[in-house]
């Protein structure tokens, strides 16, 4: 039932009117996907100092292999590789103070590869090659500390002089893998005697005892360090955790240098650099996660956050390099990992992972395996941040890739099927020899998983680095995938939507060259190794569309809508939406690929004023010049901030468009309306966007079925990092309990369970009255003590159905779910109960609920006003373009039938009627 009353008040009517959730306006949520709950969480915070632990990083060659110190050093870049490990080798006997045999022969290789491939700054680290003893370096032999010693310093003798610096020595290589035959823990300790007496290397560290097992690393360090250790030293092939980490911080608790000389994983590395390691060596090789972790870490760098999780063996962190640029690692142990999930949490601000965004959280799932080297995969994983006005795109899907030079397109020679076929530029036809399905590799594919896979749509075959070849200028051909690293790209952002797509085997670039064919090529500025994923159906061009026009901000009460008139070019894919502090600040990109001409944003905080422009961007990529900027704040009135129907969907109905996403249920027949969304218990929750709940009194209203009763199962919960949160939960003795914790306090409210298979109507409000319970109208429990609220920690981690510390999950049904911004009363409260429980009024606002007449007029105003009999619930007010309240306007009392407004300014102005059921905005001019 609806009841008309009139209002005197003249308005002009400009043809505009908002409705509760309009299909053709966007959100700042519509980017909001579901996150796994997380075993672990890595918090950072952008604008934070972080702390500063550089380390000297160095590569391997024990494996003798010149491929190895080419990849790494083109993903760690030369400069960056400081030390390289050159064994020397207990093969042959010295004679006549001089190697010989298959030591002599490596050694030299093992120098030529330094001085071809390294800077001449790289220093050096030498450890034992053991394949074989040779009888005058065995422990039998009663001289053998002396020869040993004598073998290390002609091998030092023979770097030095080709021009390199012996840093560290290491007499034995993994000496608790007794196999190797290289002595006793008491044969190393007789060596150290044997080369402190020796003055050559009174500047050169001596290392021990490079353990394969960390569990005996520290039994090894305690026992040699009396003889004159100078560096502790262990790998990671077996034991645990705890004494991994515990022996770097015993090594430099003790004064001396920390070192890892044959790291595997980028997981070892990270946890070393946390417990006190100083130098760390991969073994192998370093690909783009490992490489990117030292090129962090160096000086000048800063690890913003870090997580472990000890039982798994896995560790993640987020750095920020010298260069500013941010990135987010992962990794596992190579052979002990259990699967770990690992959530980033921005702590400031909304940022872009690879692309996709902008989120405060993003989540990776790193793999395991089920117990020693079974399933092991070796994962890792590097993941860039971004923010800002230039922000790479998401890649995922079927492209077209243009060439920045030759405005061609990637194609398979003569559209062939055959293995081995070229890759080649040539001008667009809409061929399917032509397109690529670009995705991420599976994170089982071995090793690091930051690259992405590359398949024709016409046969399924995939860019090929031709022969495995680490050449410059080689070919690219295509080839059945394998799964090989030479069919593996990762994707180096250069600006402008224009990437670098180089190569996980050579770590070179692709490139058009002048003659068609595509090679690869050493990273260079030229723009014919610089790409852009463009849409199949995208014109390939590269004229900037026309400028969008007539941006306008209007603050609503906890949000603020723009509006804009579209660019007039006809490809225009979508628009960019840009946010600033104050007036030409530092703008960041809040939205993207907005394809209608109005968007809500949000996340802003009430009485802040925000400054906004966008940019037009066509299928090709191609970006407009920036609309002028418009402000707003949004006013912080009383206001529903979010209303979940479940009507088949989990879009908000309110005007702030919090559009939520659900993790898996189904859509049943609901209480409240037609729909109602069912939660299994085991997998299903709803995660809800991450300003919806920062306010400083809050009231959570919905009808709630559950299926059974389980202690810990949260209903609803609002978090954020260092332990703070608020939920409501299934609690012990039959209880339910609403909690609210906050800088290291927590306080509680307990009431009465709801009933089970049936619905209820709960309402939780928190505010200046304190904290009430209420279900189906009725008051069950309160408290003038609690005294947190949400704004105090901002929460950000927001869901219906899940308790994300235990992931214990709620089973039942919600409906009719909203988040208002204030503290219901008793009476609101109870009335709202009785209009959805007897049908009294129609839940749908409409146009004509609110109509204003004459248009135009200079004195008196009119108003048609449709009444819901909730009439405590309604608020009708004039307010400026920016958002500011210029007059309440009765609506309690139907006898103010014409109001003067002579007095107020000619301009434009907002009417809003506000209530439970949403908001009716219509722009209005008052004009004298």
């Amino acid at each position: 039932m609806k009841y008309i009353f009139t209002l005197g008040i003249t308005l002009l009517i400009i043809g505009f009117s908002q409705f509760l959730a309009n299909a053709q306006t966007a959100s700042t949520a519509d980017n909001l996907v579901t996150q796994p709950i997380p075993d672990r969480t890595v918090t950072y915070s952008l604008s934070a100092p972080g702390v500063e632990k550089p380390i000297i990083w160095g590569l391997d060659l024990a494996w003798l292999d010149q491929n190895n110190i080419i990849r790494g050093s083109r993903f760690m870049g030369k400069d960056i590789v400081d030390v390289v490990r050159s064994s020397f080798m207990p093969t042959d006997p010295v004679v006549d103070g001089a190697l010989t045999g298959t030591a002599l022969t490596n050694t030299n290789l093992r120098i030529n590869i330094i001085n071809t491939w390294l800077n001449p700054s790289t220093q050096v680290v030498l450890n034992s090659d053991h394949p074989s003893i040779d009888p005058t370096l065995a422990p039998s032999n009663p001289d053998q500390a002396k020869n040993w010693a004598e073998l290390l310093d002609v091998t030092r003798v023979m770097h030095v002089a080709a021009g390199r610096t012996v840093v560290t020595v290491s007499p034995f290589n993994e000496p608790d893998y007794s196999a190797t035959g290289q002595g006793t823990i008491d044969d190393f300790y007789d060596i150290i005697l044997e080369l402190k007496k020796n003055s050559n290397f009174n500047n050169i560290r001596i290392s021990g005892g490079n353990t394969l097992n960390d569990d005996v690393a520290l039994e090894w360090y305690n026992y040699l360090d009396p003889a004159g250790l100078d560096e502790g030293n262990t790998h990671q092939l077996a034991g645990d955790f705890d004494h991994y980490a515990a022996f770097f911080q015993a090594v430099r608790a003790n004064g001396d240098h920390a070192t890892a000389d044959e790291l595997h994983n980028v997981m070892e590395a990270m946890v070393g650099v946390e417990y006190g390691m100083q130098t760390g060596i991969w073994w192998g090789w370093a690909e783009y996660a490992r490489g990117e972790f030292c090129k962090a870490s160096r000086s000048g760098g800063a690890r913003l956050g870090y997580a472990e999780h000890r039982p798994n063996w896995t560790a993640a962190s987020v750095y920020r390099a010298p260069d500013g640029k941010v990135q987010a690692f992962v990794g596992s142990s190579e052979r002990q990992a259990v699967t770990t999930t690992y959530r980033f949490v921005s702590e400031d601000e909304k940022v872009y992972y690879d692309g996709n965004g902008p989120q405060r959280q993003f989540t990776v799932v790193m793999p395991g395996g089920t117990g020693y080297q079974n399933g092991q995969t070796n994962a890792e994983r590097v993941v860039n941040i971004t923010r800002g006005e230039d922000v790479q795109p998401a890649i995922n899907g079927k492209y077209i890739l243009v060439n920045k030079a030759s405005g061609k397109v990637a194609e398979v020679a003569d559209g062939s099927t055959t293995a081995g076929a070229n890759l080649q530029q040539g001008t667009y036809a809409n061929a399917t020899y032509q397109q690529w399905n670009v995705a991420p590799v599976d994170s089982r594919i071995g090793g690091d998983f930051s690259y992405y896979t590359m398949t024709a749509v016409h046969s399924g075959k995939s860019p090929d680095v031709y022969n495995w070849s680490l050449n410059d200028g080689d070919n690219i051909a295509t080839w059945d995938y394998t799964k090989g690293a030479n069919q593996q790209w990762y994707l180096e952002y250069a600006g402008d939507g224009w990437f670098y797509i180089r190569s996980r085997h050579s770590a070179l670039c692709l490139e058009g060259s002048s003659d068609n064919n595509i090679v690869q090529r050493e990273k260079n500025i030229n723009d014919n190794i610089l790409w852009r994923f463009l849409p199949v159906d995208a014109t390939v061009e590269f004229a900037a569309p026309a400028v969008p026009t007539n941006l306008t901000a209007t603050g609503n009460a906890s949000s603020v809508k723009l509006e804009w008139t579209a660019s007039t070019d006809t490809d225009v894919a979508g628009y960019d939406i840009l946010r600033a502090s104050s007036s030409g600040g530092d703008y960041k990109t809040i939205a993207r690929n907005v394809d209608a001409t109005s968007c809500v944003d949000n996340t802003t905080l009430a009485g802040v004023s925000y400054f906004y422009k966008i940019r037009a961007v066509d299928k090709a990529l191609n970006r407009s010049g920036y609309s002028d900027e418009a402000s707003a704040a949004s006013t912080g009135e009383n206001d529903l901030v979010e209303y979940l129907k479940f009507e088949g969907d989990t879009k908000d109905n309110s005007l702030n468009l919090n559009h939520a996403v659900a993790k898996g249920g189904t859509f049943i027949t609901g209480r409240q309306g037609t729909g109602a969304l069912s939660l299994n218990g085991s997998s299903d929750f709803v995660q809800l966007p991450e300003d919806v709940a920062n306010h400083p009194q809050i009231s959570v209203v919905a009808w709630v079925k559950r299926n059974g009763y389980t202690v810990d199962r949260h209903i609803f919960e609002f978090s954020s990092v260092n332990d703070e949160y608020m939920y409501l939960s299934e609690a012990t003795g039959g209880q339910m309990q609403l909690g609210i914790k906050y800088n290291g306090t927590e306080q509680t409210l307990t009431a009465p369970t709801l009933p089970v298979a049936e619905w209820a109507h709960l309402v939780v409000t928190l505010g200046d009255n304190g904290a009430s319970m209420y279900v189906n109208g009725a008051l069950v429990a309160e408290s003038a003590t609690m005294t947190i609220r949400p704004s105090d920690f901002n929460p950000f981690m927001n869901y219906i159905g899940v308790n994300s510390s235990t992931k214990k999950l709620f089973g039942g049904a919600i409906d009719d779910f909203r988040i208002y911004n204030y503290q219901l009363s008793g009476t609101q409260v109870t009335e709202l109960y009785n209009d959805l429980t007897t049908d009294v009024y129609d839940m749908v606002m409409e146009e004509s609920d609110l109509s204003v007449w004459p248009n135009p007029a200079n004195d008196i105003l009119h108003i048609n006003y449709m009444e819901f009999s909730k009439r405590d619930f309604s608020t009708l007010q004039l307010l400026s373009m920016s958002g500011a309240v210029v007059m309440n306007i009765d609506i309690q009392s139907s006898g103010n039938t014409d109001l003067n407004v002579s007095n107020i300014a000619t301009g434009v102005y907002l009417l809003r009627l506000t209530t439970s059921e949403g908001t009716i905005t219509k722009k209005i001019v008052i004009k004298h």
